[in-house]
């Protein structure tokens, strides 16, 4: 499949989702994995072609709306293309954009049933990408994240220099347990 990046990554490309991305990989059937899911709110219920295009009609911003670079309220979702394979392996977003004092909540996902490329680099490559965009394109001051395992957090925080804002006791609910949230923010280098 032919995908149109967005941004070039060295190993990664950040490219734009639409239908067709949804129709042409197996995109959709990632969050039927539950390793993919399992530390996430989304994966709870099955997932289909058709729930994955109204979720590209409903809940992503478009690629006009991406491209422009104006302000969208949309969560902006872009797929993660490693290069070597031209293979989709994950996605990375940014969301719950608040305008005004310029922050929002950045995410990363990959699918953890392909084997053939280096999670990590891919991970750190395509976060990095996604920051820059959010922060010197965009001109966001703050980032949040957050994750429900620990040492992911503890990995986030060492690599891009994260801070542990706060924890929300047994705040979600995994395999028969409440688990703690780990709240990280990233502040803008100026």
């Amino acid at each position: 499949m032919k995908f149109e990046t967005f941004i070039n990554g060295e190993f990664v490309d950040l490219v734009l989702l639409d239908e067709d991305v949804a129709k042409n990989t197996d995109w959709w059937k990632w969050l039927n994995h539950q390793p993919n899911t399992k530390l996430l709110e989304t994966g709870k219920f099955p997932n289909t072609l058709e729930k994955q295009l109204l979720y590209i009609k409903n809940e992503l911003a478009t690629k006009k709306e991406i491209l422009s670079l104006k302000q969208v309220d949309k969560k902006i979702q872009l797929g993660v293309l490693e290069k070597k394979s031209n293979t989709l392996v994950g996605m990375v977003a940014a969301y719950n954009f608040n305008n005004i004092s310029r922050y929002c909540d950045v995410s990363v996902i990959t699918d953890m049933r392909k084997k053939n490329f280096n999670r990590l680099m891919v991970f750190k490559e395509c976060q990095d990408l996604l920051l820059d965009h959010v922060f010197f394109r965009l001109n966001f001051r703050k980032v949040y994240s957050g994750s429900y395992d620990k040492k992911l957090s503890d990995l986030t925080m060492k690599i891009w220099g994260f801070e542990l804002i706060g924890i929300y006791k047994d705040h979600g609910y995994i395999d028969g347990k409440y688990h703690d949230a780990y709240k990280l923010e990233l502040f803008k280098k100026t």
